[in-house]
């Protein structure tokens, strides 16, 4: 016995020197949690909607709007809160002596095999029910948020689609000192955000007092010469009281994608440090999920797969509350803790004791460092060739160097950067890239990870499979805990019952009471060093599954375990996963009738998926429209199951790049995602076939064009519709990309703003331009602008600067007002649906020639350019006669004349030599079909009683003339020859403009003295056009329409009954209907009187609309709040400005 003893004392003390793994935390210098400090959030980025308390709590219970799945009307709550479990036993020794503190820790297996000590249990959490306790029963110990990872002025935890919620001063990081003021802080570093929505928030457990009271004679300080207060004096509990706990620090976030394939499911990740100044021998960590399928009671199942560490619950019969289908939830178990000390390979990867925190040191061989060659390969689905040399810290060998091909030490946008981009995780490339990283990290040719800052993709904290995970230990599922007192219910206060849950090696698969269950997830006990950090995830699942499936024997649920699959993809991928374009923001502006929406283009022009090597991968928009908050009246797209899956669009535009249709990959349950139809991109919709005075939610989404080539596929990704409700359905907040619009009918002596065009003779081109106002509400007035035009040269005329061949190919509108700031534009990079079309015979671009374009709306306005032709052509119905009738038969060129387009006249003199031509060189002459003329066949310096001018240039060019000699005389023969008019190059002829042939006239029909034959083209807009054009707006109310339109004031509807189109309906069924019934036509500033038939007032409403809007609502409420009584009522409204007045009645039938 002695002799095994002492081969366990050996073994022990080895173990202990091997895991002499402590170090110093390098991490935020946080100060105690603090309950001031509690904020709220909610996880809005897809289909789960779920509150979370920055306490490491989820949902809550018996609130209702707290957990819903889908997050639609047709959604139910699912969980009545989620809670984070870590347990742990401190070993303190026992000195024997009653009468004595003991406060000694035990760390090191020997001393707790060999010496007599003390054992405490911890359980830390944050839950609503069932806390630990100070002795008053006033302050709860647990995990307390701590302040530094919010606004302190805000009401919100950190969201990254909340910038006014992320910190003031920026992000704790090493000790105290701080990084990244005014950019999100992502798990991948400086502003990277993968998901559609993040949280992150971190909490301490300095507040738990427990084992530290004055009748405690064991007790366990965590960080001795620490109290609470010491950081942050101004601590509202339990000041000055030593910090407690088990002195860990916790980093939450949460992650939500809006991808079609992973919108089901949200993901929480849980850093856990031991910032103690101890070892702790014996952690476990866990989770607790008090399920609440449906939300209508104690009448759910659950089974555990344990060959996907995955628990599901579904509604024994399928209906929640309201008789709505439940579905099924999910708990995925992630990622656990990892063992890397103890010379064991704990997650089967070939790989023994990898870690998330070590130093890279050298580069060691392929096979260098796998113990299991075969299990390596296998798990990491690598062949042997793809084995190479890497550095050792990077155990898994996906750290990918970069190529500075130029060896300057800096990695350019053309240069492949791998991996190695800094410890700030931001690329060369990318929209926030400053420059390399300061430090030095960024093209130093090896991973680098700083504790508190940040670390490189693929490595040490970014890299989830560089740790020895201990897996899934322990899986319990039970009915809730009796709430009757006892100090062994597996309760949160009952610290050594709980540990016996999560710190136990059991895995049950199912419990087949009907009840409300609780499910408990853990893995442990494991050691948690002093100064190491480890982590758990989790992920919460919904799909619809059929019952008869859930209950069979084997429990099938195959929407879910697909889902499952995509969550596998998203965790094993270091949570980085497809991601969709930038969001666009959405302005809508109401009218009479119609909804006129403008959004912005920073999602075609500025989207970058990491996920796909940092590619602009947009594609196109799509437009949503719904009169519920939720959008559900869109949503009647189903997938295969026929569950509603995909709202249907209004409007959608698309990229021209032969990408479009259904999607063949990515598949959600059948379903694919449709890609357009090669519209072209657009930044305008306008909406009229709405009625006035119903309320519309108007929602623009950017796609991409998904990654079809990734795995199975992952499909297209699209932006998040968000609009947040309270608990009475009133609104909280709505994404950018989301508008609420009430159209409405004008108010009564409104005049509109108007757009003054300046008149321009000088303009080349000949199409039409015509600015109008499509959003009042962001027009400048009193602005001047400026358009002006791009063109794209096809060919020029030698010698002669007056001859190109040129088609528009941009135009630009300036603001002059503010400095001639460029305003907008549309040019060969940058243009509107079909605006702008390539020619790739001769290389050009154009505008549209064939419709009227329409531009993207800007400052309010909105150009519609109609472009006559491509290229100028001759202008039949403006050329002919401005003084005089006699015959002459003009002959443009179809070869040389649209590249010398411009104004010309015909001037009759009576002169004989009015005009002699100047070229003598016969050479290269055509004809206007552009057939060359022979030499033979010419007569040069003919005298003519009539000249040609260029009168488009100002200065009145006269053009210069050659003979066909069409006799063959060598005479030039008025009346038999042909005129050739064309460019004045002296030296050579070069161009042919047009041919007058006056072989049909005689003397008598030959045109007199002073006549003039005007010829023109039709014409592309040329680079010197430009047009000028102002906002004038109304400063003043038609008093006189005003008068007039008193009398077209209605009630709609008249009669009131039961209900009406305009009332919005709400899915709580604990809520009232909210009625409307409107006043239409009236004055923008007027007072409503409401009286019963005997003069009894009812109501009185005071209307301060903006100018434009010709509405109100009346919530058909008296002034104290009651609902009217059915009958008649009569209304009296007055103008505020001009005391018109108008007297009506209404019925409400009820």
């Amino acid at each position: 016995m002695r002799y095994f003893t002492t081969i366990i004392m050996i073994f022990l003390i080895a173990l202990g020197q091997a895991n002499g793994q402590g170090k110093e935390y390098g991490g935020p210098e946080d100060p105690a949690g603090d309950i001031a400090a509690e904020r709220e959030g909610y996880m809005t980025g897809n289909r789960v909607f779920i509150y979370f308390r920055n306490t490491t709590e989820l949902s809550d219970w018996p609130r209702v709007n707290v957990s819903k799945w889908p997050n639609n009307p047709n959604g139910l709550k699912m969980t009545d809160g989620i809670g984070l479990l870590v347990g742990a036993k401190v070993y303190i020794e026992d000195d024997g002596n009653d009468a004595t503190l003991d406060t000694i820790v035990l760390t090191e297996p020997a001393e707790i095999y060999t010496t007599d000590h003390h054992t405490l249990y911890y359980l830390q959490t944050s839950y609503r029910e069932e806390m630990d306790m100070d002795p008053t029963g006033t302050v709860e110990w647990g995990f307390y948020p701590v302040f530094g990872y919010f606004n302190e002025t805000g009401d919100y935890a950190a969201q990254s689609n909340l910038p006014g919620s992320w910190p003031s001063s920026g992000w704790p990081s090493t000790g105290f000192e701080t990084k990244w003021n005014g950019e999100w802080n992502g798990r991948f570093g400086r502003g990277v955000i993968y998901a559609d929505q993040e949280s992150y928030y971190a909490v301490n457990d300095a507040q738990d007092q427990e084992h530290l009271g004055p009748e405690d004679n064991v007790k366990y300080f965590p960080r001795p010469g620490r109290y609470v207060g010491d950081l942050k004096p101004d601590v509202t509990i339990q000041p000055g009281v030593p910090w407690g706990g088990l002195g860990l620090r916790v980093a939450v976030r949460g992650f939500q994608w809006n991808n079609p394939q992973a919108r089901d499911a949200i993901f929480w990740e849980y850093s856990i440090a031991n910032i103690s100044d101890y070892d702790l021998r014996d952690v476990a960590f866990g989770y607790w999920l008090d399920n609440a399928i449906g939300g209508d009671g104690d009448d759910d199942l659950g089974y555990f797969n344990e060959s996907v560490d995955m628990a599901y619950s579904w509604d024994i019969n399928g209906i929640g509350a309201g008789g709505l289908p439940t579905g099924v939830m999910g708990f995925a178990y992630l990622e656990s803790p990892g063992l890397a000390y103890d010379n064991q390979d704990n997650d089967g990867d070939g790989l023994i004791d990898e870690q998330r925190d070590n130093e890279p040191t050298s580069i060691i061989g392929p096979t260098a460092g796998i113990t299991d060659l075969e299990e390596f390969l296998e798990f990491y689905r690598l062949n042997l060739e793809d084995l190479k040399e890497h550095w050792d810290a990077d155990e898994d060998q996906d750290w990918e160097d970069g190529e500075d091909l130029n060896g300057d030490g800096i990695y350019q946008e053309t240069e492949y950067y791998g991996d190695d981009i800094g410890i700030d995780g931001v690329a060369p490339g990318e929209l926030n890239y400053y420059g390399p990283d300061l430090d030095g990290s960024e093209c130093n040719h090896r991973p680098d990870f700083k504790e508190g800052v940040g670390c490189e993709p693929n490595f040490n904290t970014t890299d989830v499979s560089e740790s020895d995970m201990v897996g899934l230990t322990s899986f319990r599922m039970f009915p809730i805990p009796s709430h009757a007192p006892s100090n062994t219910t597996t309760w949160f206060k009952n610290d050594q019952a709980m540990w016996e849950v999560i710190g136990g090696d059991t895995l049950e698969e199912f419990e087949g009471n009907i009840s409300n269950l609780v499910e408990v997830f853990a893995s442990g006990p494991f050691p948690l060093y002093q100064g190491r950090v480890e982590r758990i995830s989790m992920s919460e699942l919904h799909s619809y599954d059929p019952l008869t499936g859930l209950e069979s024997p084997v429990h099938s649920a195959p929407a879910l375990f697909e889902l499952k699959r995509i969550v596998q993809v998203i965790y094993e991928k270091d949570y980085r996963f497809a991601q969709p374009p930038k969001m666009p923001t959405l302005t809508a502006t109401a009218g009479d009738g119609e909804v006129i929406l403008t959004w912005d283009n920073i999602a075609d022009t500025r989207t970058r998926d990491p996920f796909l090597g940092n590619v602009n991968d947009f594609e196109g928009y799509k437009v949503y429209r719904a009169t519920d908050k939720y959008f559900s009246d869109s949503e009647v797209i189903t997938d295969g199951y026929g569950t509603p899956m995909f709202m249907k669009p209004i409007y959608q535009c698309d990229l021209i790049d032969e990408i479009m249709g259904f999607t063949d990959f990515g598949l959600v349950n059948g379903m694919g995602y449709n890609l357009g139809y090669d519209t072209g991109i657009t930044h305008v919709f306008r909406d009229n076939t709405i009625q006035n005075g119903r309320t519309y939610y108007y929602a623009v989404v950017a796609y991409d064009y998904g990654a079809p080539n990734i795995g199975p596929g992952i499909s297209p990704s699209e932006n998040n519709v968000v609009i947040e409700l309270d608990e009475a359905e009133g609104i909280r907040s709505i994404g950018k990309n989301v508008a609420i619009v009430v159209p409405h009918q004008p108010a009564a002596g409104y005049v509109p703003p108007e757009i003054q065009v300046e008149t321009n003779e000088h303009i080349f081109g000949t199409g039409t331009i015509n600015p109008q106002i499509i959003a009042s509400g962001s027009l400048q007035p009193e602005h001047e602008y400026l358009l002006t035009f791009g063109i794209d040269t096809i060919s020029t005329v030698s010698n002669y600067d007056r001859g190109i061949l040129y088609t528009t190919k941009s135009f630009s509108v300036y603001d002059v007002t503010e400095n001639y700031e460029l305003l907008y534009e549309e040019n060969s990079e940058n243009y509107v649906g079909n605006n702008l079309l390539y020619r790739d015979t001769l290389n050009y671009w154009t505008l549209n020639p064939h419709d009227e374009m329409e531009t993207d709306v800007f400052a309010g306005m909105q150009l519609a350019i109609q472009q006559d032709v491509e290229t100028a052509t001759y202008d039949y119905g403006n050329s002919g006669w401005i003084t005089g009738s006699g015959y002459l038969n003009v002959i443009p060129s179809v070869y040389d004349g649209p590249s010398i387009p411009w104004d010309y006249k015909i001037i009759f003199t009576g002169e004989d030599s009015a005009y002699i031509g100047v070229i003598t060189n016969k050479s290269g002459v055509r004809d206007e079909l552009g057939n060359s003329i022979s030499r033979n066949d010419l007569i040069v310096s003919p005298a003519l009683d009539f000249y040609v001018v260029n009168e488009s240039f100002g200065d009145n060019e006269v053009m210069d003339v050659i003979v066909q000699d069409m006799n063959n005389n060598d005479i030039f023969d008025l009346f038999e020859d042909r005129i050739l008019v064309g460019a004045p190059t002296v030296n050579r002829w070069q161009a042919t403009a047009f041919v007058i042939d006056f072989s049909y006239t005689d003397e008598t029909t030959y045109p007199d003295d002073d006549d003039v034959y005007s010829l023109t083209w039709k014409r592309p807009f040329f680079v010197t056009d430009s047009i000028r054009f102002t906002i004038l707006e109304s400063d003043f109310l038609d008093e006189k329409s005003l008068a007039n339109e008193m009398d077209d004031i209605k009630v709609v509807p008249n009669p009131y009954v039961m209900t009406n189109m305009m009332e919005e309906a709400v899915s709580n069924p604990f809520l009232n209907q909210r009625r409307k019934l409107m006043f239409t036509h009236i004055p923008a500033e007027c007072t409503i009187h409401i009286f019963t038939v005997s003069g009894i007032l009812v109501d009185k409403l005071e209307v301060d609309n903006e100018p434009e809007n010709g509405i109100v609502h009346w919530d058909i409420l008296t002034r104290e709040g009651l609902e009217v009584a059915a009958g008649m009522y009569l209304y009296h409204i007055e103008s505020n400005v001009t005391g018109d007045s108008k007297m009506g009645k209404f019925a409400v039938i009820k």
